[in-house]
């Protein structure tokens, strides 16, 4: 049990780093989330539910995320820790869906996205069932959820309007250089990781807000 309470110690400098970046990301998040979905009510009722679907993923990793990082050691932190690694699975699978669903619909987006959310309730699943066992390979299932877009490349050349598919890459590319930078350790390694995770969620973002709607804001 003590290893469960255990958390990395940092600096207070490496702290108040971290806290900056969250107090930007969750305010921010909130009114980037709440802002798609007003615009998103044009589009349908299959593209509303899946921008709805990966606004809430949104504000739920960055809220998450912040609740995790700014509560004091304890229990509570533990629980808030298994729901910072568990909610990063809903974002993923919950960024794919809105365009899977609609542009990649017929092209097996759909599939792509099933088989998303199953790898998301597996990883889930694992995180909150067995706590610390199996990080490296729940690393792993992130990066590979991240990519799995490769798969249907062929038809995202095709579908995707010009600049999308950049920003979707670009986003997938700075969310890997900040899981790299985390397993390192180096000095602000925390901070600088939930920066990149802000910088690739814009990214995302603004491809989904572009592609479904015409518009970045």
């Amino acid at each position: 049990m003590t290893h469960k309470l255990s958390f990395p110690a940092y600096s207070k400098a490496e702290r108040v780093a971290d806290a900056a970046v969250h107090c930007l990301g969750v305010p921010l998040g909130l009114a980037a989330a709440a802002w798609l979905v007003l615009r998103a009510r044009g589009i349908g009722e299959v593209g509303l539910a899946g921008v709805v679907i990966y606004a809430l993923g949104l504000v739920g990793m960055l809220g998450a995320s912040a609740a995790y990082q700014l509560c004091p050691p304890g229990l509570l932190k533990e629980r808030l820790r298994r729901l910072d690694r568990a909610m990063i699975f809903v974002m993923i699978a919950g960024t794919y869906t809105p365009v899977s669903t609609t542009v990649l619909y017929g092209k097996f987006g759909i599939v792509l996205c099933a088989l998303l959310w199953a790898m998301a309730g597996l990883g889930i699943f694992l995180t909150l069932r067995y706590p610390r066992r199996f990080e490296r390979a729940l690393m792993g299932l992130y990066l590979a959820m991240g990519w799995m877009l490769l798969i249907l490349i062929h038809y995202c050349f095709m579908l995707l309007a010009p600049g999308v598919l950049a920003l979707i890459l670009a986003g997938g590319v700075a969310y890997t250089i900040g899981a790299a930078v985390q397993s390192t350790r180096l000095k602000f390694h925390n901070p600088i990781w939930h920066l990149l995770i802000l910088v690739a969620a814009s990214l995302q973002y603004a491809a989904i807000g572009l592609q479904l709607t015409g518009k970045i804001f």
